[in-house]
């Protein structure tokens, strides 16, 4: 019929695509997370919603690209791919990505930084070695559950990096185990 003479989809039938495949499975991501809630709190169990939210997040970015030409092209860096390792292609993107099936947002308007919990957060000017350590706080958060993970980790690691210089809070205990587990592949990879 010569309506694809070059063998490739056009586009719009893929954004269609994305758009109605996005919303259906968002609406089921959302309501799976929400059923094992409970056990964010489990150390270990806590993988089971912390992947199903990041999940949701994914089908929500499906649903949302024909309509963001920059989320199409911060998917495209990562071939589409929610379990993506190649932290190079997430420290190049704008506004989102994702890293080993964690959803991560860039946010602000310059410097690095990043945070985690549920999800990666990262400064715009995040480097790779950022992507891998906030990347280790998520393995610590599966690890420990958010129960564990909020008291031990996640409050000393904020009031750290708000009021300790980069190198004081980088050695700390739990900076260095983050960066360390970002690095290895156990604990769920």
């Amino acid at each position: 019929m010569y309506t694809d003479s070059d063998g490739y989809l056009p586009e719009w039938l893929k954004d269609a695509f994305r758009f109605i495949s996005g919303a259906l499975i968002t609406v089921v991501g959302a309501a799976l997370t929400l059923d094992t809630s409970p056990l964010f709190l489990v150390p270990g169990f806590s993988s089971i919603p912390l992947l199903l939210l990041n999940m949701t997040f994914y089908e929500t970015m499906l649903a949302a690209s024909p309509f963001s030409s920059t989320i199409k092209s911060d998917m495209n860096l990562i071939a589409w791919n929610p379990f993506n390792g190649d932290a190079n292609a997430v420290a190049g993107s704008k506004d989102i990505s994702f890293y080993k099936g964690v959803f991560v947002f860039r946010y602000g308007s310059s410097g690095g930084g990043g945070i985690s919990f549920g999800i990666i957060g990262l400064g715009r000017g995040a480097s790779v070695n950022t992507v891998i350590h906030e990347y280790g706080h998520h393995k610590q958060q599966r690890f420990m559950g958010l129960a564990l993970y909020t008291p031990i980790v996640a409050i000393p690691s904020l009031i750290s990096a708000a009021i300790s210089t980069y190198g004081v809070h980088a050695n700390r205990w739990y900076e260095r185990w983050a960066t360390d587990w970002g690095n290895r592949g156990w604990i769920w990879w």
